[in-house]
């Protein structure tokens, strides 16, 4: 079996002999990591480009966010995949994980419709369209959901434990001689993914599920954590890069096959400023006033990285959709009560903070102030 980083290695080689751009390459590298690339591309060529920026082609939605791994579809893969789908005629669909997708599906064909994720903000968006239900995947689908569709639609995360466990509420959710469609990972995503793939055959197996088609026709969308994260890359300029492999899949019949659920989702309170989102760990702490005290995780604020198997991922207590990264060491609900307030001015904050805690405005003007300032900065991002 080829080594992940020779494999890379040659790849890069043959395509750098060609004369490609480092774009080029990454479009065409089977899914490995823009700073992986870098590392050996540069060694090629180091000629930087022009960047794109930032962009949110949703306008509708608020930005994707990296702890919920939500990479969107581009408009052009949207239409390629459901085309797909709408000429089976399946009489109900479910999209599972993927309410955008749901949402344009939705707009083409009305009825018998059901979207189930996590992101309630989205979900009231696509409840204008759709039946929708706010659903954590850690936990079972709902038992009158059970066998119910002949098509599941989901993009799961692309880290083997969420697929997994994707693909078996999906297998829970479609009837017999139903269809399942998926996004999985290219293989060169990451070191372990043949050893996945292989894993994930024999899962489909134990759960009576037959791959019928593979396609690599999923484009996604650079949302704003990931550009933030790969913007110190010279050649990397924010243009769609990142490719799937569409998978469907036929449910032969019912197993009984449990997957032990390794998967906690990560419970969050979110705050808003514009379109982006704020993640604060959801933490039971006193409401009694504490002065905050915030820790910064890395130089800049910013994780150059889009993975969760990031050490320091453990650590994240404050999260944006822009990936300023935060820990938080004292003063959680202070730290909430000043996101609350975020849009005021510093007195404005000062004197809402005061006034919970019923505290002398001195205090916590001198106690606070670093912290609003600090709050204030990553937002602006």
């Amino acid at each position: 079996m080829l080594n992940h980083k020779t494999g890379i290695k040659k790849i890069i080689e043959k395509r750098t002999e060609r004369g490609s751009s480092y774009l080029d390459v990454l479009k065409s590298i089977y899914g490995a990591d823009p700073r992986e690339v870098w590392e050996v591309y540069k060694k090629y060529n180091n000629i930087g480009v022009k960047k794109i920026g930032i962009t949110n082609y949703y306008l509708k939605y608020p930005e994707p966010h990296p702890a919920y791994s939500q990479w969107r579809i581009t408009k052009d893969s949207t239409k390629i995949i459901l085309s797909k789908i709408l000429e089976k005629k399946y009489k109900n669909v479910c999209f599972l994980g993927c309410p955008i997708l749901g949402i344009e599906f939705s707009k083409l064909k009305q009825g018998n419709v059901k979207i189930l994720d996590i992101d309630k903000y989205v979900l009231d968006e696509a409840s204008k369209f759709a039946d929708v239900v706010i659903y954590n995947i850690s936990g079972s689908v709902p038992t009158k959901l059970i066998n119910k569709f002949e098509c599941v639609v989901c993009d799961p995360p692309w880290y083997y434990d969420d697929i997994s466990l994707f693909v078996k509420r999906a297998a829970d959710l479609v009837k017999t001689g139903g269809t399942i469609y998926l996004s999985l990972p290219g293989i060169l995503t990451k070191p372990s993914i043949i050893e996945e793939r292989l894993k994930f055959q024999k899962l489909l197996s134990n759960l009576k599920l037959i791959i019928t088609e593979l396609q690599s026709i999923v484009d996604y969308e650079v949302p704003p954590f990931e550009y933030m994260a790969y913007r110190d890359i010279p050649a990397f300029s924010g243009e769609v890069w990142r490719k799937g492999d569409w998978v469907k899949i036929k449910k032969s019949g019912n197993a009984n096959t449990k997957i032990s659920n390794i998967y906690h989702a990560q419970d969050w309170d979110e705050y808003s400023y514009g379109k982006k989102r704020i993640f604060i760990k959801n933490k039971k702490e006193t409401d009694k006033y504490e002065k905050p005290k915030i820790i910064s995780l890395i130089q800049g604020n910013i994780l150059n990285s889009v993975s969760k198997r990031n050490p320091i991922v453990k650590k994240i207590d404050i999260w944006t959709t822009r990936n300023a990264i935060l820990n938080i060491k004292t003063g959680w609900s202070v730290i909430k009560t000043i996101f609350e307030n975020i849009e005021k001015n510093n007195t404005e904050i000062i004197n809402a903070v005061s006034k919970k805690y019923h505290l002398n405005t001195k205090k916590v003007c001198l106690e606070c102030t670093d912290t609003i300032k600090l709050l204030k900065k990553i937002i602006t991002i």
